[in-house]
């Protein structure tokens, strides 16, 4: 035969501790669980959060040719029919245009005056103007958006270069 091992019982202060030993090791198993439960939600939450800023930025970016056109029709009425009623029609519209992009907390790209920025700017041409600072933003071409943190459709601009 084998040499068995043969335990003695516990008595109860023993059996107290190795009971209590064991409520602890569960609760810190649980603690763990727990914690990467909420760790999990908190990725999930920012991954999806993240994706809906990028499906709303291509969104956005589908819109931002008609809006871009709209604004040039606006700019071409003529100065004897700005006060007539279509006219004045047409410019309210441009402040839902305007209201809905800042709804969604997209804004326009500082451009003409500003210091040149490649990660909000695209240079697409130059001049010389020994008046103006170098890399200065002179002419704006087409306008550029933003969201809070990144760029939706960078600014196409013209730069002075010295």
């Amino acid at each position: 035969m084998k040499d068995k091992k043969i335990e003695k019982p516990l008595d109860k202060k023993e059996e107290h501790v190795a009971f209590k030993k064991e409520a602890e090791e569960n609760l810190a198993g649980w603690q763990k669980a727990l914690a990467d439960y909420q760790n999990l939600q908190k990725e999930m939450d920012k991954r999806l959060s993240s994706m809906a800023d990028f499906v709303s930025s291509a969104f956005i970016l589908e819109l931002l040719p008609i809006f871009d056109n709209y604004q040039l029709a606006i700019n071409h009425i003529p100065e004897n029919q700005k006060k007539e009623q279509w006219a004045i029609g047409l410019e309210h519209i441009l402040k839902l245009w305007e209201s809905f992009l800042a709804d969604h907390k997209i804004e326009k790209i500082k451009t003409i005056g500003q210091k040149f920025d490649p990660y909000i700017h695209e240079s697409i041409g130059s001049v010389e103007d020994k008046d103006q600072e170098d890399q200065i933003i002179v002419e704006e071409k087409l306008a550029g958006y933003r969201t809070i943190d990144s760029v939706i459709r960078p600014a196409k601009v013209i730069i002075n270069n010295k």
